[in-house]
């Protein structure tokens, strides 16, 4: 990294190619303008070096001992380039550059050409989304897949004539202008206490964030959590109504997680207090996290296992050249580590599968497993994951979208319900 705190006065212009460009004046400012636009990722990492051009930015992306990035924000932009790379246009805020002046657009068939111009290092550069473009350089060097930039649109937000007075002022209120989110309230009001309590101690608790400014030393945020507890609860969900709505609308999630916690109060009897589907979940949480772990290693193993053989790594990627491999991937919640990563979406409809072995009475207060999970899942990995190739080769359905897919979230859960009729547990 360029050392960032050395002005410049020379002009140093930039040409990128972008979708379409828009720009108007800022109301009360004189002559001052912001302009918008898109630009590829690609395109980003070849013509828009940014790595002198941070001192206005007050945030550092947080980087571990091997200089490789690290935190809850910066595994949710990873995982969108890698496994979602149409969606980040819709994700991410984008890149918000001061500018000394915002040149000419020529307008393309395919987009335009926009030139702007930096000078001053202390008053030009990136003063927000920082984590953004350290994450698609990072992407560009050291992926596995590469070419997912190709698909990737990043917005740009330019602004010219900012008063160099208010430089300052401007980074730290972009850089604080991401609202309070909904599990951040929810851990103020202490409605994860049950939650921390289960984990605490157990491999893998140091690993959950519980509210915004904790994810830069976690791995998972607590929403993932959650969303692995609810798919266990038989109340909302049963052999036709599998939970995948829970993968995209986390608000919702969050309210249904919300009133299944809260007890009802019997009229008749005050002072009876009944279990909640919540109070049923929570002690089998670890259980839970650590089945998805047991799924993603016995993954690669059960497409070795196919006729014909699947080949992950490849069969994932873009390229038939090129293959998916990410090597020492953690499994926290085992305590061990892989040589493969697993789509998100896959996992989640293979470990929505097991609440068919979960035999549920909640005026009883029963929440117990049908059969071992340990003695389960070799008897039923290699049918989930057929499902889920047969759902690729047969659909082309990217990893994400098939944890959106009411269909195959039945498929595996009945392949589990005919495991355990075979068993005489159902």
């Amino acid at each position: 990294m360029a050392n960032t705190s050395v002005s410049r006065r020379v002009p140093v212009q930039f040409q990128v190619h972008v979708d379409d460009f828009r720009s108007h004046r800022i109301p009360g400012l004189a002559n001052a303008k912001v302009g918008s636009c898109f630009i590829r990722g690609d395109e980003l990492v070849k013509h828009l070096d940014l790595d002198e051009w941070l001192a206005v930015n007050p945030r550092v992306p947080v980087r571990n001992a091997k200089e490789v990035l690290t935190g809850h924000v910066i595994r949710g932009i990873r995982d969108t380039l890698s496994d979602a790379p149409t969606d980040f246009a819709l994700k991410n805020q984008g890149l918000y550059l001061l500018v000394e002046s915002i040149g000419d657009y020529d307008r393309q068939r395919d987009g335009g050409r926009l030139r702007f111009s930096m000078s001053d290092t202390l008053s030009h550069g990136l003063c927000n989304g920082g984590h953004t473009y350290a994450a698609i350089r990072e992407h560009a060097e050291r992926s596995e897949n590469p070419s997912t930039l190709e698909e990737v649109w990043v917005r740009l937000h330019l602004f010219e004539g900012i008063d160099p007075e208010k430089v300052a002022a401007m980074a730290e209120g972009l850089n604080r202008s991401r609202q309070v989110d909904d599990p951040s309230l929810m851990n103020l009001e202490r409605k994860f206490e049950q939650i921390q309590k289960a984990l605490e101690g157990k491999s893998g608790y140091k690993e959950i964030a519980y509210k915004q400014g904790d994810d830069s030393k976690c791995n998972y945020y607590i929403t993932e959590v959650i969303r692995a507890i609810m798919f266990f609860n038989c109340e909302r969900f049963d052999s036709r109504k599998h939970p995948s709505t829970l993968y995209r609308q986390q608000k919702q999630m969050l309210e249904w997680f919300k009133d299944d916690a809260n007890p009802v109060k019997d009229v008749a009897n005050p002072e009876k207090k009944s279990p909640t589907p919540i109070d049923l979940i929570v002690p089998h949480t670890h259980e839970i996290l650590t089945l998805m772990d047991m799924i993603a290693q016995a993954t690669p193993a059960a497409c070795k296992r196919m006729k014909p053989q699947f080949e992950l790594g490849r069969a994932l990627s873009d390229r038939k050249d090129k293959r998916i491999a990410q090597k020492d991937t953690p499994l926290f919640f085992l305590g061990t580590k892989m040589d493969h990563k697993i789509p998100m979406g896959w996992l989640l409809v293979m470990l929505a599968a097991f609440r068919a072995n979960v035999d549920w009475d909640l005026a009883t207060g029963k929440f117990a497993w049908k059969t071992l999970l340990v003695e389960l899942l070799p008897k039923v990995i290699d049918g989930l994951v057929a499902i889920c190739v047969q759902e690729y080769r047969d659909n082309k359905s990217k990893p994400d979208e098939m944890a959106r897919n009411q269909a195959v979230y039945d498929r595996c859960y009945k392949e589990i319900e005919l495991e355990l009729l075979r068993s005489g547990l159902r």
